[in-house]
């Protein structure tokens, strides 16, 4: 069973971070929701979430994928946060799954992770990522091991995408079955 961490800071939108980790735990996923500051906090609209765990606790374990739910000031704080930096780097060096959304791919820059990658993020940031990455309009692009989605909107879309990544397309299929939606693979993740 794939394992996903979900790092949420204060100010995590609530659509991207609930639906998301909603969909991976159908994909069959074991999901902790690693808080940064305590183990409730208030999202992007003022909505309490509850955690699993603190962030400290699990900086030295590895995940096969991490998730970075947008909202602001999440993105900010993803970007700033020196534990959120190392992790990530670290995924992206060991080539396991990180999945970024809305403002949040802007943590790709403070290192220059985004170098040399596709991706996408929330419309109005593109011109951020014009010296490192190639922003494109996409609902989710995924450049392995980096899988990045537009907003709220693309939430469902994202989450299909990593159970498809982390799972198999058949069991991403048959989750969007069950919610009512579909999923069209954008080619292989590998």
């Amino acid at each position: 069973m794939p394992d996903v961490l979900v790092i949420v800071p204060p100010g995590a939108e609530e659509i991207e971070t609930m639906a998301v980790a909603d969909i991976l735990v159908r994909g069959g996923c074991t999901v902790s929701l690693a808080m940064t500051d305590s183990l409730v906090q208030r999202g992007s609209r003022n909505l309490p979430m509850a955690g699993d765990l603190l962030l400290d606790e699990c900086l030295s374990s590895t995940a096969d994928a991490i998730f970075l739910p947008g909202g602001m000031p999440a993105a900010e704080y993803h970007s700033q946060d020196e534990r959120i930096q190392d992790l990530i780097s670290a995924q992206l060096m060991a080539e396991r799954w990180l999945a970024i959304i809305c403002a949040s791919p802007l943590a790709l820059l403070p290192r220059g992770l985004a170098a040399n990658r596709r991706l996408t993020s929330y419309p109005s940031l593109s011109k951020r990522f014009a010296d490192q990455g190639q922003w494109i309009d996409a609902p989710v692009v995924i450049d392995r091991p980096l899988i990045t989605s537009q907003g709220p909107g693309t939430a469902i879309d994202l989450g299909l995408h990593l159970v498809a990544a982390l799972v198999s397309t058949q069991v991403a299929s048959e989750v969007a079955s069950a919610l009512l939606t579909t999923y069209t693979p954008l080619g292989s993740p590998s």
